[in-house]
């Protein structure tokens, strides 16, 4: 049979700056041994990948317009 997968969208503040990420999670994983993530504040269960895309992005968008997201910008 095969395991369905969800995903979840993480919330961490370290050092007073946030930024968020998915983790996928399946239906046999353990979730507290998954989200033992040290300095998560948020999570929120997603059923699609895309879904929690979509979330994490919001979430990094508005740390980065706050002036609250853990990492800069990236110039090439």
């Amino acid at each position: 049979m095969k395991k369905k997968n969800s995903y979840v969208a993480v919330q961490v503040t370290e050092n007073e700056k946030n930024y968020a990420y998915a983790v996928k999670v399946s239906e046999s994983d353990d979730l507290l041994s998954k989200l033992a993530i040290k300095g998560i504040t948020a999570a929120n269960l997603c059923r699609f990948r895309k879904e929690a895309e979509e979330v994490v992005t919001i979430w990094n968008e508005n740390y980065k317009l706050n002036g609250s997201y853990m990492f800069g910008e990236v110039f090439c």
